[in-house]
C-alpha cells in the first residue's frame, strides 16, 4: 500500500474510534477529519472547502432552518393535539398515526428537523397516555428514516446522489423519482413496527415517573400560584402572552392556559389571549394590585392548586454538561423547545424563583 493509502486508513480509523466512543461531539470530529485531511496533503485546500458551496450541502442547511422555524411556530403543540384528536391512546394507533406523520413531514423536511420537530410531541403523548417514551420514540426514529426514502429532498443520500449525476453529465433525479420503491419501503416498515415490532420495544419508565411528591411545598408554590382570569372588556384581550407583558412587566410567569375547558401547558409566547381564558401563573404577592388594574380578575387560590394536581408535574434536574453551562434559559428556548416551566433554580443553598429568564446557568444547577 502507498503511504497516502496508509494515511487515509489512519484517519478513517481514528475518526472510526471518536464516533464511536463520542469522546469529541460529532460535528468536531467531522472537522477534524477535514483539517487532518487538508493538512496531510491528502486533498487539497480547494478540495476541502468545496463542499461548503455544494448545492447538496446548501440544501440540507436549508431544510434544517425551515425545520427550525417550523418548531418555533407553536406547530408542534398543534400537531400534538391532532395526533391524539385522531389515535386516540391505543398505543396501535398511535403508532401508526406518529409513524405516517413522521413519515410524511421527513419527504418534505430534512429528518433530523422532522425528529426535533416530533419530540415534544412524541414525549407529551408519552405523559398524557402513561405509554413508555421509549416506545413511541423509536418507532419516531424509523419513520423519519423510512418517509426520507420518498423524495429528492427528503434525506441527504438522495441529493448527493442526485448532484453526483448531474456533475457526471447525467440527467439529475427529479422531485418525485425515488417515490415509487421508496412508498413501498415506507409502507412495509411501518406495517412491520405497528403489527409486529412493537413487541420488541422496550418499556422502560423515563425520569418523570421519579416525581418527588412535596416539590410544591419545598419551592413555595401554594404561596405564589395565582389564576388569573380575563373578564368581558378586558385590555389584554386579543394580545400575545408576550405582548401582555405579564411576564417583563409583572413578573408573572404563565405555566398554563385554560380556555374551552382545555388547558395548554407551557403556552407559547406567540398564544394569543382571549376573553374568558384563566391563566395559571406564578408570581409574588406584592404584584396582586399591579394584577388588578390590568382587569383581570384574580381567582380562588383553591382553583389553582387543583390545576397543579391535576394538570402538572413537578420534578427536580440537575443540570450537567457543558451545553448548559454559561447559557440563559431564553437564549436557549428553553420553555418552547422541551415544553418545560423552570420554576426555581437553586444554586448551591441560594434559592431563586423569580427573574429566571436571564439568569446565566452553571454546572450543577
Amino acid at each position: 500500500m502507498t503511504p497516502e493509502i496508509l494515511l487515509t486508513l489512519f484517519i478513517v480509523l481514528v475518526a472510526a474510534v471518536l464516533f464511536i466512543t463520542e469522546w469529541l461531539r460529532a460535528d468536531v470530529v467531522a472537522l477534524l477529519v477535514l483539517g487532518a485531511l487538508a493538512v496531510t496533503g491528502l486533498v487539497t485546500a480547494v478540495e476541502a472547502l468545496s463542499g461548503f458551496s455544494n448545492p447538496a450541502v446548501v440544501t440540507v442547511w436549508a431544510m434544517f432552518i425551515i425545520s427550525g422555524g417550523l418548531a418555533s411556530t407553536g406547530i408542534a403543540n398543534r400537531l400534538g393535539d391532532q395526533v391524539l384528536r385522531i389515535a386516540g391512546k391505543g398505543e396501535v394507533r398511535l403508532l401508526l398515526v406518529i409513524m405516517l406523520t413522521a413519515a410524511i413531514l421527513s419527504a418534505f423536511m430534512n429528518n433530523v428537523g422532522v425528529a426535533a420537530l416530533m419530540l415534544p410531541v412524541v414525549i407529551a403523548i408519552a405523559r398524557q397516555t402513561g405509554i413508555s417514551p421509549s416506545r413511541l420514540l423509536l418507532p419516531l426514529a424509523y419513520a423519519c428514516l423510512l418517509g426520507g426514502l420518498l423524495t429528492l429532498i427528503g434525506t441527504p443520500p438522495n441529493i448527493l446522489a442526485s448532484d453526483a449525476l448531474r456533475e457526471s453529465g447525467y440527467t439529475p433525479f427529479k422531485m418525485f423519482d425515488f417515490l415509487p420503491v421508496g412508498a413501498i419501503v415506507m409502507t412495509a416498515g411501518i406495517l412491520f413496527i405497528v403489527l409486529f415490532g412493537r413487541h420488541l420495544l422496550p418499556k422502560q419508565r423515563g425520569q418523570d415517573q421519579a416525581i418527588t411528591p412535596d416539590l410544591p411545598e419545598l419551592y413555595g408554590l401554594q404561596e405564589r400560584l395565582l389564576v388569573l382570569s380575563l373578564p368581558s372588556g378586558s385590555n389584554l384581550a386579543g394580545k400575545t402572552l408576550a405582548g401582555s407583558r405579564l411576564g417583563s412587566v409583572l413578573e408573572l410567569n404563565a405555566v398554563g392556559i385554560v380556555r374551552d375547558d382545555k388547558t395548554e401547558l407551557s403556552p407559547s409566547p406567540l398564544m394569543v389571549l382571549q376573553e374568558g381564558d384563566r391563566l395559571l401563573v406564578i408570581g409574588r404577592d406584592e404584584r396582586l394590585d399591579v394584577v388588578r388594574r390590568q382587569t383581570l380578575a384574580i381567582e380562588p387560590a383553591a382553583l389553582a392548586q387543583e390545576m397543579l394536581a391535576e394538570g402538572m408535574a413537578t420534578a427536580v434536574f440537575e443540570l450537567t454538561g457543558s451545553e448548559w453551562d454559561n447559557q440563559t434559559l431564553g437564549g436557549m428556548n428553553f420553555r418552547q423547545k422541551y415544553g418545560v416551566n423552570v420554576l426555581a433554580v437553586q444554586r448551591g443553598a441560594e434559592m431563586r424563583s423569580h427573574d429566571l429568564v436571564d439568569m446565566i446557568l452553571r454546572d450543577g444547577d
